[in-house]
């Protein structure tokens, strides 16, 4: 099974015929979609997988990244997901799905993923995302005080991340040799890159999830038979990291106005094209 991988694509940003064109140039050479996050905004996020899905006929396996939350509430955003996977065949959002068995061997499983402040310096650092300004449920905490608003960061980071284990169990119960992992914030320092650099000790609170990575590790060294790829974005720069010989993270590029597809992964072997 061959996938085209998506990344940080915000087609909100494209007129309805720069958006077909888009669709048209993915649909080739692959059996699905999966993308990791940033898809649209609250507002937009699911008429336009409506769209998407008309198009390309194919089916999308996908997890929300922060700016599909943009201008709406959290748990709001969610139900309409739930409702969109029930009832749409092909559209799949991988936060309420159980492991989704692609072949023999590989399972594919995924969970949004937040920030969590724990890399870098959260208590210093001068930077404020728009998250906390366009997310209900952010900008409630920040309204209260910078160290509310990181306690929220880390309750989603830690209930996704959470979630995500219990995933990954599930799947080694169910005999995967392949673990394909879709998440949306880079799981670890050395993947949170920003123009070809890691990011400073200012973005990383906002650029990284140090308990999704905590996760992965102790999963991965737990099942070393098991191999997993994980795909992330959030950033808009690219990156290949290997923290364990059995643990690859891809991290994917992007530009607003021109969203590309990072490549092919081909399920058999884990392969990645670009």
């Amino acid at each position: 099974m061959k996938f085209s991988w998506l990344t940080d694509i915000h087609l909100n940003f494209l007129y309805e015929d720069k958006r077909k064109q888009y669709y048209e140039a993915i649909n080739r050479n692959c059996d699905a979609i999966i993308i990791s996050g940033d898809i649209a905004e609250a507002n937009s996020i699911t008429r336009i997988l409506e769209e998407m899905v008309s198009y390309i006929n194919k089916p999308i396996y996908f997890v929300l990244g922060n700016h599909d939350y943009y201008h709406g509430q959290i748990n709001e955003v969610r139900d309409e997901m739930r409702s969109l996977t029930l009832s749409n065949s092909l559209l799949f959002w991988l936060g309420c799905c159980e492991p989704i068995k692609l072949d023999e061997h590989t399972i594919l499983i995924g969970e949004d993923g937040w920030a969590d402040g724990r890399y870098g310096d959260y208590a210093n650092t001068p930077v404020s995302l728009n998250d906390s300004r366009l997310i209900a449920d952010l900008f409630q905490e920040r309204v209260l005080g910078r160290f509310q608003l990181l306690d929220k960061m880390r309750q989603l980071a830690d209930q996704d991340a959470n979630n995500l284990y219990a995933k990954l169990k599930k799947a080694a119960q169910e005999g995967a040799r392949k673990i394909i992992v879709v998440t949306h914030v880079p799981p670890f320092r050395e993947t949170a890159m920003h123009e070809g650099k890691m990011s400073s000790d200012d973005f990383l609170p906002f650029f990284s999830s140090k308990v999704t990575g905590d996760i992965l590790l102790k999963f991965a060294n737990e099942c070393s038979s098991i191999e997993i790829l994980v795909l992330c974005g959030h950033t808009h720069d690219e990156c290949i990291y290997h923290p364990l010989n059995n643990l690859t993270i891809l991290a994917g590029k992007a530009e607003y106005t021109r969203p590309i597809s990072q490549g092919v992964i081909e399920t058999q072997t884990l392969d990645f094209c670009y």
